[in-house]
C-alpha cells in the first residue's frame, strides 16, 4: 500500500513540475482614440521565465528534452511493473 501511494505521488510530482517555474509578465495596451471610440488597439504580453530549478530546467528546455523523454519513459514503465502489470 505504501508503495503505491509513494509511486502515485512520485507521478504527481513529475508531472506538476511545471508549475515550479516563476514567471514575470508586462502587459500593456496602445490604442487611437477617434471620436470616442477606441481603433488599432494593440495589446503586448511580455513573459520572462525564471528557471534557476534544475528539475525545471531539464523537463522544459529543448537541449535537455531527449533525456527528459527518457526519464518519463522509465518512470513510466517501473510504476506499471511496482503496480504489478509485467
Amino acid at each position: 500500500m505504501v508503495k503505491k501511494i509513494l509511486i502515485i505521488l512520485t507521478f504527481f510530482i513529475c508531472f506538476t513540475n511545471a508549475s515550479l517555474a516563476e514567471t514575470k509578465c508586462k502587459y500593456f495596451s496602445e490604442a487611437d482614440v477617434v471620436n470616442g471610440d477606441l481603433v488599432n488597439k494593440k495589446e503586448h504580453y511580455t513573459c520572462k521565465e525564471d528557471n534557476q530549478n534544475f528539475f525545471v530546467t531539464f523537463f522544459t528546455d529543448p537541449k535537455w528534452e531527449d533525456a527528459a523523454g527518457q526519464f518519463y519513459t522509465m518512470l513510466f514503465v517501473a510504476g506499471l511493473n511496482a503496480l504489478g502489470f509485467n
